[in-house]
């Protein structure tokens, strides 16, 4: 059995990328993720179905941090600027430990990565709208769970694959 996720991250505005990314997997996939600076309103009926949190740059009402489980899988949500993300690990490692969590997603950053620590896979998909750092595409992830690995896909605005990006990781 594999258990598919989409995660997406600062949007700063753009409400039509996410919602052609929402129309795209919405009732495919196990669920869909959007780790802050949406820049949108939290009323917003955009947002049933996604699991969504604030970011630094979002002024409304969504939670800070969600711990989700979905098929026994348990995803510590965050947007990472209360966790110091841009400084190092040790805070968002030590709350996503504390939340028991299998996945811990993230954005702030705007750079694409997936790293397994101390047991967790940590997920940042990039920005969909303004990205940074080395890799210049503005993305989202694809991230399917295995029983004994994950696997990360990346993805552009026109849903296609940047190759560069994707791995499997062990459990």
């Amino acid at each position: 059995m594999v258990t598919r996720f989409i995660i997406m991250s600062d949007s700063h505005g753009d409400r039509g990328i996410v919602e052609d990314i929402k129309a795209r997997y919405q009732g495919k996939v196990a669920a869909l993720f959007h780790n802050g600076d949406s820049e949108l309103d939290a009323s917003d009926s955009l947002w049933d179905g996604i699991h969504v949190v604030k970011g630094n740059c979002d002024w409304t009402a969504f939670p800070e941090r969600v711990i989700t489980t979905i098929d026994g899988v348990t995803i510590a949500q965050t947007h990472g600027h209360l966790y110091a993300i841009n400084y190092g690990w040790t805070r968002l490692n030590y709350w996503a430990e504390e939340a028991g969590a299998d996945i811990c997603l993230y954005g702030h950053l705007h750079v694409p990565a997936a790293d397994m620590r101390d047991g967790c896979l940590f997920v940042n998909p990039g920005s969909i709208s303004q990205p940074r750092g080395l890799i210049q595409e503005r993305l989202y992830a694809i991230l399917d769970i295995y029983p004994d690995h994950f696997h990360i896909e990346y993805l552009d605005r026109n849903h296609q694959p940047y190759p560069d990006l994707t791995r499997d990781i062990k459990r």
